[in-house]
Order: structure tokens, then C-alpha cells, then sequence
């Protein structure tokens, strides 16, 4: 294993002894004779430093890592040597290859105390801080060798420059572009041949705004070499020109993408009687990406396609990647896989059509597509230019945003959709449309509004906005703002535009439901140009704001163009900025001519053809057919178009009783309808309590909220109370929301991202934070903190079996719990043939466990008050109904299975039972509890524990 050596020592290995590289045959006794000179002279403290480099080599090339490691610990507890900080970083290096990072950082520590200007160790050691999540530590630790490294030195400089790109790349990542360029500048001022570096630097300065991007005098680099540099994402908004973004597109394919591999699927296709077409991205997860395509996979017509999912995508619980995994007939994980394992994997499903949606944008893996796993490889979405991948066929596009004189600059053909090449999803959710003050807006001003990403921002686009303004004197410009540096480049370049600073106005990044209600109070959408808005194009669209676009001679410049085509609002497309500027000011001097465009867009949101979803998929299912490969057989086409998939209704359920008062029952709710993230949910309120007072109070909501429902069932007792709810209930997931709890504002939606993506998963259980009478958090008691430390899947089986040998329900109480109501059954709290009314809770979660596995998570995801005890009454209930639960959980065959250990488990709760019981008798006697169903159990208990 060459990694384990150093730079410094790695020439020792050409002093191998030749005998044993000369014989592999006889590795094994060479090696074993080797080692034990070497354990000799490491006892005596006269084993050379080389001997021992040479002997921990084979013993890692043979797989004796664990060996190695031991013998560079016993060397390092010998004699004292000026090079040990060599081997303290070997040690290291074989440390952290076994997985063991505290030992590795220590070993590096080790190495920099012997050897304080040890370069490699500082850069090594801050690459492990950086992976453990400890980033500032990583900053710190490369930033020594900067403060030491003599760039004179080209040993040191080499060093030098790979402390500051290690810098700039991590920065760039914490989003201190201001930083990160320093960084980058100072190394291509050390060394101006790194096109990697130089790809970074130039995107850093279009993410800020920082003008001119290519410039020759800050970098210290020839413009043409920058512009050579540039990546094919950054090029989009670095050129017009579609020869420039091919060449670009061309650069990566020859220096990052492996060419002549095994071609894995043939030119014959396969015979599907479906077709079987798989989507590859790592964005199946809060992206762009996702944000269009959310509903398109489950629309998918099921008798012409079945749909796959190749997907390496950060899990980010979030609820679009829980209905994005959810529209999947197969999903695939393929992040631990190489590409090559990866492509094998998508060619043993026989994909016919594999469609990737990165091209060449962030996290892509290209060389999946260079084994071409499939027949037909398609790019769509991830980059909207050529990908020049040699093993990718075609583009998904449609006439207008890829005209025939732009073809010759693809390398893909492109495969034309009717309308528009764009997907979108219509369950996007407008959140509650803000103020203009909220907004720090003024409230008469004509708003333009231009939140595409910064980057996308040109020096020419904007000049041509400040000519707006200063033609449109009550107006303002509202942008986002992603960090200060492009706040302070754009309010220098207004001012030298002429126009005050105080007209533009930033926006922060909100929440997706937040971030669309914002375009309701804009009057018009600016566009850039040469690269347009797509997804926030068509989110203003969406939104009912109109776009003002400028489409030139590129895909990515003529996107917006599409989309407004599809919307059917052609007239708001030119062809150049002179029209684009005009067009913009007349639009702001006749303000009924703009609310029309958005009565239309609202109006006809969904039955225009950008909205039109399910056509969409109808005509790309088309689409897909004719460039599949292979024969088929035709299935019959379905007589009406499918059903469009929902999310599934979540029900919460609120139980109001005599003793709960009306300001509890309202705070809970508040909570629920608070709930972020999982919008399809129905609140159902079961009010038991003989008065009026919760029902008036509700009276205001009832009219305005369609998802809450109220029933009226006074005098019901607390568990026939709770299961009137349930009854009522439509909803195929259940959580409960006892009166005075509170839910945190993403429990369904985080609950249901495991629900929707793990069909195995019946119940999600989260830990219940504590408060006291003033909504203080209070620290758990003994016992009492989180089942687990970390999230955990549990079988349910053996959950439930904890839960009986314990007689508590570690599960959870009921509002830190989300289960499916299908394996709960139609009664809440019955459980193998019998009611429980001081258990309901426990009895649920046994008959759901039963069928299913359970998602634990230790955070708060629900907050309640300290329960109170349960009266005498109570506790003598639970006695009974725990030892019933565990009697027929055996005796069903369901859980408590090992014989043994129920012995021992039963006998002691009869025992206990028999006691608390006995102190209680008299209470018994008076009613507390049915005396012929304690005998019943006490029966069949003794009954268990006697059988043969």
C-alpha cells in the first residue's frame, strides 16, 4: 500500500530485499522470517527506520495491517530517534486506513511534536479534522504550513500551495467566498498552471458578484487560461457563445472522464413488455432538481413504464425526497458502490433507458455512463448545455429551447418533448402571502424582482437593470443576497450606475412554502441572461408572477423562453437586451396590464401546458419510446389517464376531556397546524367535555381551516373519547396530540420522510421533551432520556418484546409517536381480541410492532407536560393489563416466544401483581377494577407457568 509511506521515505521501498519481490511464491515464509528479525531488532532498539518502513510494507501488501500497526508502536517505544516523527505519521496514515480516527490524529500530533515544520503531517492532519466535522480545526492546521512554508523553497512551496487550496476549497464550502478567493489567489500566484484551482477561483468570483470574472490582473492568470479553466456550470453564465460552453463541456469529458471500459449493455435492447427506465442523481433530496420532478415519478403510466431509482443522494429525511423515493417502483442505493459496481448493478436490472439528471453540475459521476449500463443514456435537467459525454445519446429538450442551428454544438441528439423540456410539480405549496413591510419593501414602489442564484448575475445584465431603474423612478430592485459580498459588490456597481443603493433590496433564503408566497408581492421577474432562470423561473411562474426574459443563442439562455411559451405568455420573451429593457419599462408604467398577466397565470395555473404534469408524462413516455431499442410488446393503453399520485393523509388526533381546558386544547392545535413540510393532514378534534366553552373558542378556525374536523361526543370517558377520534380519523398515518402538548414544527414531516421512503417501518418514535407550568425544558430524570443516542431501526418483534419483559412503554407515550393505522386495526388500544383502557397506548404499539419494524429518533419532536401520576384506580388497571398483554402476546404466539425467559419474566409480574393487589384490596373490592378479569388473568398466568 504506497499511500502508507511519505512523500520523504517512499524511496526506501526501491531497497526491498530482491529475493522476496522477486518471488511471490515465497512471500509468505520471507515475510514471516522478516518480521521476526524485525521484532528482534525492535527489542534491542536497533531496527533502522528503513527496515522498518520495508517490513510494515509487506505486511500491508499481504494484509497484515493489524500486525503493522502493532510493530510501528513498538518501535516507537524503543530508543529515542530525530525521525520519528516518520513512522509517528505512518502509524498514522495505517490508523486512519483501519477506521480509527482518534488513534490517527493522535499518531499525527505525535509526528508534528517531533517535527514541528512536518508539512505533510499538518496537511494530513487537518484533512482528518475535516472529515470528522471539525472544520475550523482543519483551517487551523493547514494554516500553519502558511504561516511557515518559504515559497522560495519548491519543496515548501509545493506545500504551500496545497495548505492554501485545501483552505480555499473548505471556505468555499462555509460559503466565505471573500476568503476562499484569497485563499485560491495566493496559489496561482505561487503556481498559475492548476486549471482545477482556477475553475473554483472563477466561480467564486461569479457567486459574488466580483467584476470582471476573468481577470488577469487579481488572478495573475491569462484570460484565455481562465476562460480554458472555467467548468461547463460556470461557463454558462461565463459565455453566450454555444462553441465556448461545448469546448468547455469537451475539457472535462477528456481530463476527468475515463474513455475505452467495457461497454456493458449492447446495441439489441432488451424485449420488456414494460420499459423498464432508470433515473440516476445524487439530488433525490432537497435540489432543484427534486423540486421539479417531485411528482413525475409516480404519474409515470405503469403499464407502459416501470421506474427505477439510481440514487447516491444525501438521506436528508426531508419530506420532497420522502414523495420522491415514494414514486419509485425500484429504489436503488448506489452511494457506497465504485461507478463500475455501480453501472453493473444498473445493468442486471436490464434499464432500457437510463436518464441521468446531473450532466456535469456538482456530485456528478460521469464514468457510470461511460460503462453504459444501458442501452439508451439520456441527459435531462442537472445542465442545461451539452454534457459532450461520448456515451450519452440524447437530450431531453423541445424546438425551442434547442432550435436546429444550436444542435451542432450538442454532442447529444436532441430528443424533442412537445411543449417544454421543464417538468414541474404542482403539490408546490404557496405559504401565506407576506407584507411589503415584512419584506422591508415599499408599499407603492413597482417591485422587480430578480432571485435567480447570484452567479447567474452578469456585469451586462445588470447594467441593463440599473438602465431600467433609473427610466422607472419609483421603482426598486429585490435580489437575493446570498452573502455580504455580493450585498456590497452590487450596491458599489448601482452607485456607479447611478443609482442609490438604497433602491436595491436583499432577500434572505426562506423556507420553500415562504420563498413562493414572496414572488406574490414582486410586480415583475427580471431574468438573466446568458443563463436563465429554470427552476425559479418557473417557481415565479408558479406563484402567479410574471417572468421578463431575454433568449440568445444558447439552451441555458432560452429556458425561461420555454417556459413562458408553455404558460402562454409568449409576449414576454425578447431577443435582446435593448428589447428587454424597453419591455421592462413599459410594464412597469401600465401596472393593470401586469395584474392581468397575473389573474392569467393564476387563472390557468393548472391547464396551461407548463402545469400540465400528467401530459407531461404521457408525452415524455412517448418520447422514451421512440428511442427505445429493442422489440416490445405493446401493453394496451389504459382507457382514462391514471390517477395522480398524492401524499398520504396524515390524521392528528386531539382527545378534549372534562379536564383539559380550552387554552390547552388551542395550543396543541396551534402546533398542528403549524406543521411544515407534510402538507396533506386533517386535524380531528373529539370534544367529550359537557360544556360549550371548547367548541365556541374553535368556532373562528372551524370556518377558515378545511383541515379540521370537530366532533361533539360529551360525556365519554378519556380512552372511548380518544378512540371516537380514531374512528373518524381518514387519514393512513395516526399521530396523537394530547391536550397541552406541543409538536415541533417538522415532526410529521420528518416522521413521514422514513414512512414514505422504508414500507416496512410501521411506527416512528421520537423522545418526548419534558416542560414545567412555564414551558421550561426540564432535564430528563433517571432513566427517562432518549431510548437511544442515535437514530435507530428496530425490529418490531423485539421492541415489543422489551416492552413486555419491562412493563414500559419505552416505545414512547402518545404524542411522540407516528404509526400506520392499517396495522393498528379499527379500534385504538385493542390488541389480540381485547380492549385496553389504561394501556391503549401500549396495546397499539404491540398489535403495530407486531407487523413492523420502528424508527426511533432521539431528538425532541414532541414537548409535553410532566404527566401526572395515575390515581390508585389507575395503577391497579395497569397492573392487570400489563400481565394480561404478556399472557396473550405468548400464549398467541405473538411475542415473549423463548419459554425460558417468560418463566422467569411472568413469574415475577404474577408475583408483583399478586402484591400490589393484596395492599389494594379494598379498592378493588369498591370497583377499582373488574375483580372477574383479574381472576381471569391470574388464571392464565398460572396456567402458562404450569404447562409442561
Amino acid at each position: 500500500m504506497p499511500g502508507l509511506l511519505s512523500l520523504e521515505w517512499r524511496g526506501f521501498l526501491s531497497q526491498l530485499r530482491p529475493s522476496i519481490m522477486a518471488n511471490p511464491a515465497s512471500i509468505s515464509s520471507e515475510l514471516a522470517r522478516a518480521l521476526e528479525q524485525a521484532r528482534r531488532g525492535v527489542a534491542q532498539g536497533t531496527l533502522p527506520l528503513v527496515d522498518l518502513f520495508q517490513v510494515t510494507h509487506e505486511l500491508h501488501q499481504n494484509g497484515h495491517q493489524d500486525t503493522a500497526i502493532q510493530l510501528y508502536r513498538d518501535w516507537l517505544a524503543g530508543p529515542p530517534s530525530p525521525l520519528a516523527y516518520a513512522a509517528w505519521f505512518n502509524l498514522a496514515i495505517a490508523l486512519n486506513a483501519r477506521g480509527d480516527s482518534a488513534g490517527a490524529e493522535s499518531a499525527y500530533r505525535s509526528a508534528i511534536a517531533h517535527h514541528p515544520r512536518f508539512s505533510e503531517g499538518h496537511l494530513n492532519l487537518g484533512t482528518l479534522l475535516e472529515r470528522t466535522k471539525r472544520p475550523q480545526e482543519a483551517l487551523d492546521a493547514w494554516r500553519v504550513v502558511v504561516g511557515y512554508a518559504d515559497p522560495a523553497n519548491a519543496a515548501e512551496r509545493a506545500f504551500l500551495v496545497q495548505a492554501l487550496n485545501n483552505i480555499g476549497r473548505l471556505l468555499e464550502i462555509q460559503r466565505d467566498y471573500p476568503a476562499a478567493e484569497d485563499a485560491l489567489t495566493r496559489s496561482l500566484h505561487l503556481d498559475a498552471r492548476q486549471p482545477d484551482v482556477i475553475t473554483h477561483w472563477v466561480h467564486l468570483r461569479q457567486k459574488q458578484c466580483k467584476w470582471p470574472v476573468f481577470s488577469s490582473s487579481a488572478s495573475g492568470v491569462p484570460e484565455a487560461e481562465l476562460m480554458a479553466a472555467t467548468s461547463a456550470l460556470g461557463m454558462l453564465s461565463g459565455s453566450g457563445d454555444p462553441a465556448m460552453q461545448l469546448a468547455s463541456a469537451q475539457r472535462f469529458v477528456r481530463d476527468k472522464v475515463i474513455q475505452d471500459v467495457p461497454q456493458l449493455s449492447g446495441p439489441a435492447g432488451y424485449e420488456h413488455t414494460r420499459l423498464r427506465v432508470g433515473y440516476l442523481s445524487s439530488d433525490f433530496c432537497s435540489h432543484a432538481v427534486s423540486i421539479l420532478t417531485a411528482e413525475l415519478y409516480g404519474l409515470h403510466d405503469r403499464a407502459r413504464v416501470e421506474v427505477f431509482g439510481f440514487d447516491w443522494s444525501n438521506d436528508d429525511g426531508s419530506p420532497l425526497r420522502a414523495r420522491v423515493v415514494a414514486g419509485f417502483d425500484q429504489h436503488v442505493r448506489i452511494h457506497d458502490l465504485t461507478d463500475e459496481e455501480a453501472a453493473r448493478l444498473i445493468r442486471s436490472h436490464e434499464i432500457d433507458i437510463l436518464v441521468d439528471l446531473h450532466g456535469l453540475t456538482l456530485g456528478a459521476r460521469p464514468n457510470i455512463l461511460s460503462y453504459r449500463p444501458a442501452p439508451v443514456q439520456i441527459t435531462w435537467l442537472g445542465l442545461p448545455g451539452t454534457t459532450a459525454l461520448p456515451q450519452v445519446d440524447y437530450v431531453i429538450a423541445d424546438p425551442f429551447v434547442l432550435p436546429p442551428e444550436l444542435e451542432p454544438y450538442f454532442t447529444e441528439k436532441p430528443l424533442h418533448m412537445p411543449r417544454t423540456f421543464q417538468v414541474n410539480d404542482r403539490e408546490r405549496r404557496i405559504g401565506a402571502r407576506p407584507t411589503r413591510a415584512g419584506c422591508g419593501l415599499p408599499e407603492e414602489a413597482f417591485v422587480f424582482c430578480a432571485f435567480n442564484n447570484n452567479f447567474k448575475i452578469t456585469q451586462e445584465i445588470f447594467q441593463t437593470w440599473m438602465a431600467i431603474l433609473r427610466r422607472v423612478p419609483d421603482s426598486v430592485l429585490w435580489v437575493v443576497g446570498d452573502n455580504e459580498q455580493v450585498r456590497t459588490n452590487l450596491a458599489r456597481q448601482a452607485e456607479l450606475a447611478g443609482v442609490p443603493a438604497s433602491r436595491l433590496h436583499f432577500a434572505d433564503r426562506a423556507l420553500p412554502a415562504d420563498y413562493l408566497a414572496r414572488f406574490q408581492v414582486a410586480d415583475l421577474f427580471l431574468d438573466t441572461i446568458p443563463f436563465n432562470g429554470g427552476t425559479t423561473a418557473s417557481d415565479a411562474l408558479w406563484a402567479g408572477l410574471p417572468v421578463l426574459t431575454c433568449s440568445d443563442r444558447t439552451f441555458s439562455s432560452r429556458m425561461a423562453g420555454s417556459l413562458l411559451r408553455a404558460a402562454d405568455l409568449p409576449e414576454l420573451v425578447t431577443f435582446n437586451l435593448r428589447d428587454y429593457e424597453e419591455k421592462a419599462v413599459s410594464l412597469a408604467g401600465d401596472r393593470a396590464r401586469v395584474e392581468a398577466m397575473k389573474r392569467q397565470l393564476v387563472d390557468n395555473r393548472l391547464s396551461c401546458a407548463l402545469f400540465d404534469t400528467p401530459r407531461f408524462a404521457r408525452d415524455l413516455e412517448d418520447a422514451y419510446e421512440r428511442v427505445a431499442l429493442g422489440r416490445r410488446v405493446a401493453a394496451p393503453a389504459a382507457e382514462a389517464a391514471p390517477a395522480t399520485v398524492r401524499l398520504p393523509l396524515v390524521s392528528v388526533l386531539i382527545a378534549a376531556g372534562e379536564d383539559c381546558g380550552s387554552e390547552a386544547v388551542l395550543q396543541s392545535l396551534g402546533t398542528a397546524l403549524a406543521q411544515q413540510g407534510w402538507p396533506r393532514l386533517e386535524i380531528v378534534i373529539s370534544d367529550a367535555s359537557r360544556g360549550e366553552a371548547l367548541g365556541e373558542a374553535l368556532e373562528p378556525l372551524l370556518g377558515r381551516s378545511a383541515q379540521l374536523r370537530y366532533l361533539r361526543a360529551p360525556g365519554l370517558d378519556a380512552a372511548a373519547n380518544l378512540q371516537n377520534a380514531y374512528r373518524f380519523a381518514q387519514g393512513e398515518f395516526i399521530a396523537l396530540l394530547p391536550p397541552g402538548d406541543l409538536f415541533h414544527p417538522q415532526k410529521l414531516a420528518v416522521m413521514m420522510g422514513y414512512m414514505a421512503t422504508q414500507p416496512n417501518v410501521g411506527m416512528v418514535a421520537s423522545w418526548t421533551q419534558q416542560m414545567d407550568a412555564q414551558g421550561n425544558y426540564l432535564a430528563p430524570a433517571q432513566g427517562n432520556g432518549p431510548l437511544y443516542p442515535n437514530e435507530t431501526r428496530i425490529g418490531g418483534r423485539s421492541l415489543g418484546d422489551l416492552m413486555l419483559a419491562n412493563s414500559q412503554n419505552i416505545a414512547g407515550g402518545p404524542g411522540g409517536v407516528l404509526f400506520r393505522k392499517a396495522l393498528a386495526g379499527p379500534r385504538f388500544g385493542h390488541f389480540l381480541g381485547r380492549d385496553y383502557t389504561a394501556l391503549p397506548e401500549v396495546a397499539t404499539w404491540l398489535a403495530v410492532l407486531a407487523q413492523a419494524d420502528c424508527v426511533y429518533l432521539p431528538q425532541a419532536l414532541n414537548y409535553a407536560a410532566v404527566p401526572a401520576s395515575k390515581g390508585l384506580d389507575g395503577r391497579i388497571a395497569a397492573q392487570v393489563e400489563w400481565l394480561q398483554l404478556l399472557c396473550d402476546a405468548h400464549q398467541q404466539d405473538v411475542y415473549a416466544r423463548n419459554r425460558a425467559l417468560l418463566h422467569e419474566s411472568l413469574t415475577s409480574k404474577l408475583v408483583s401483581a399478586l402484591m400490589f393487589l393484596s395492599a389494594t384490596h379494598e379498592e378493588v373490592k369498591r370497583g377499582a377494577y373488574e375483580l372477574e378479569r383479574i381472576h381471569a388473568v391470574v388464571r392464565q398466568a398460572n396456567t402458562i407457568l404450569l404447562a409442561p
